[in-house]
């Protein structure tokens, strides 16, 4: 999913996951990706998925099928994503 806004909410027929922001790169992933510049090559990629929260809980399968809901739309999990990985890009 490319077109993923923070609020946006992931429905399936058991659950809901509400997406809550981009991930980034903690001091680890360059050790876990075996190269130094991971974390800056992720930056300048734009690479990234987000976190959900689970609003109510119950159970999906993999592969499941589910809707999403637009969730406020003021910001975009991409544009949070570049603020954050400002400081990989230096």
């Amino acid at each position: 999913m490319t077109d993923v806004w923070v609020g946006d909410v992931l429905r399936f027929p058991h659950c809901e996951l509400r997406v809550t922001q981009p991930r980034e790169p903690c001091y680890r992933f360059n050790a876990v990706m075996g190269f130094s510049g991971a974390a800056k090559a992720m930056a300048q990629n734009g690479c990234c998925g987000f976190y959900l929260a689970v609003d109510p809980p119950g159970h999906l399968l993999a592969g499941e099928a589910f809707d999403l809901r637009p969730g406020p739309r003021r910001l975009h999990s991409t544009e949070m994503f570049d603020a954050r990985m400002f400081k990989h890009l230096r």
